[in-house]
């Protein structure tokens, strides 16, 4: 019984630690200027052991995700400095990080706005108060090929 009760507990802390050193190796840029997004948002994703930056408007995002390698970019629409759709607008047209899958998060943005962004090969558009992190971690993880 001792024995089998050890190959079970062995066998479940293996197969957690599989799923957080696929998650672990995956690594998330988010760049979005209000710090309680970052936090909400980003502290899930690492909990669900991500490796997770952030930078908080969208000129320095655009110099991230050109300095590091990132494997998915969660872009606020409302930012200084440049907005969200111009973000997404030059990620797409470099070389670098045309195929980075994008997630695009709003509070505030038109319908219009939101069809022409998805239109630019993002793969998911929320809107941020009705999304948990929760959610946005699972989303990350289908994205990513990185299971539950």
């Amino acid at each position: 019984m001792e024995d089998g009760g050890s190959i079970v507990s062995f066998l479940i802390e293996s197969t957690m630690e599989n799923k957080t050193k696929k998650t672990e190796s995956k690594k998330i840029l988010i760049i979005e200027d209000q710090e309680v997004f970052i936090e909400m948002f980003g502290g899930k994703l690492k909990q669900d052991g991500f490796s997770v930056s952030a930078a908080r408007n969208g000129a320095w995002g655009i110099k991230e995700a050109m300095h590091e390698d990132f494997d998915l970019l969660i872009i606020d629409m409302v930012m200084p400095a440049m907005n969200g759709e111009e973000v997404v607008a030059k990620l797409r047209m470099e070389e670098k990080t045309r195929n980075i899958p994008i997630i695009v998060l709003s509070a505030s943005v038109d319908e219009e706005t939101q069809k022409r962004v998805e239109q630019m090969g993002i793969q998911a558009f929320f809107v941020k108060t009705r999304i948990t992190p929760s959610d946005l971690s699972r989303e990350a993880k289908d994205l990513l090929g990185v299971g539950c």
